[in-house]
């Protein structure tokens, strides 16, 4: 699965810098770029990232509010933050607010490169599958009870989607833009993909309130009913952010 981080700082010059020395690491991630916040929420909105990075101090939307805005919007994505002040005070304020883990400046872009690979490495510390079903496979999270964040890309069109399991209960999921059932019914029609587990559920709330089989169901006809309408699998359709590039 192409693992895409978003790097975010006013500064230019190191933004460039920073993705020019990254770039040594593109067998393990790529990197895209935002010199602002709200240039980052405009990225996060069209496209697929499984980690951001940001600096704190930025003009208009800072590093923490673009941080609050991906732990309401995009729990599933891990921030690292860049801080010049690497003070308990503000180690204890960056965990508070949703990120994982900062890089006091200045600092060398390996040490950086090194915190990106460990935190991507936890998106799927509970294993990986590929070409399987997605509702076969996600009946087995049920039946275990497990608590989980489970992530699918589809092997033919590289559609991405996430849903999240609290004992075996599905609360959640995203597909581009769509949330809640609209995207469950989406990736629970997907029959050839590739899934990692990350053995950790970040959402409380139950955006579903149906079980899983009867979500199942659901999503089955709707691909059904879409063949004969639209002549193409239902995998082979989504939106923009749904895709890699």
């Amino acid at each position: 699965m192409n693992k895409k981080v978003l790097v975010v700082d006013d500064d230019r010059e190191m933004l460039e810098a920073i993705k020019e020395e990254l770039s040594s690491y593109s067998d393990k991630f790529s990197v895209a770029t935002a010199d602002n916040g709200t240039k980052a929420i405009e990225r996060l909105g069209a496209e697929n990232f499984s980690l951001v990075v940001t600096d704190l101090k930025m003009p208009g939307l800072d590093g923490f509010g673009l941080l609050a805005h991906i732990v309401d919007k995009y729990p599933d994505i891990p921030v690292v933050i860049i801080t010049g002040f690497g003070t308990p005070k503000m180690k204890q304020l960056a965990r508070e607010g949703g990120a994982v883990s900062y890089i006091t400046k200045p600092f060398l872009v390996d040490n950086l490169a090194r915190k990106i690979i460990m935190t991507l490495g936890k998106e799927s510390d509970g294993g990986s599958l590929h070409g399987v079903s997605a509702g076969v496979f996600l009946q087995l999270v049920e039946l275990e009870e497990r608590t989980c964040t489970v992530r699918l890309t589809t092997r033919k069109t590289k559609d991405q989607g996430v849903l999240w399991f609290r004992e075996g209960k599905l609360l959640d999921a995203r597909f581009g833009n769509q949330t809640g059932l609209d995207a469950a019914y989406v990736i629970l029609s997907w029959t050839d993909v590739t899934l990692t587990i990350q053995n950790r559920c970040p959402k409380n709330a139950d955006y579903i309130q149906q079980d899983l089989q009867a979500v199942l169901l659901e999503a089955m006809r709707l691909k059904d009913e879409d063949k004969p309408e639209n002549g193409v699998n239902a995998e082979s359709t989504g939106n923009t952010r749904g895709k890699t590039e």
